[in-house]
């Protein structure tokens, strides 16, 4: 295994340690996702299923919403997609 070093100040360590630490990472695990992203199926699921969800709170911002329940939209989703 390689080993990586770089120099950073007292504050740019504290900065990185303090982000990896919001996103739960380890210091080593938030620098390699951040220089070595991968573009793996979970992470791809992930960026349609919150283009989705983006998508339907703009639909509520602006008033969009259907007025059937949520048992009458399966229904009619279902009765499509059997034909």
């Amino acid at each position: 295994m390689s080993r990586l070093s770089i120099d950073l100040t007292p504050e740019q360590h504290q900065k990185i340690k303090a982000i990896a630490a919001m996103q739960g990472k380890s210091i080593k695990e938030y620098v390699l996702n951040q220089i070595l992203p991968t573009s793996s199926d979970e992470e791809m699921a992930l960026h349609e299923l919150e283009a989705l969800l983006d998508e339907r709170a703009k639909s509520v911002d602006t008033g969009k919403i259907s007025q059937k329940s949520v048992k009458e939209i399966f229904q009619e989703v279902y009765s499509e997609s059997t034909k």
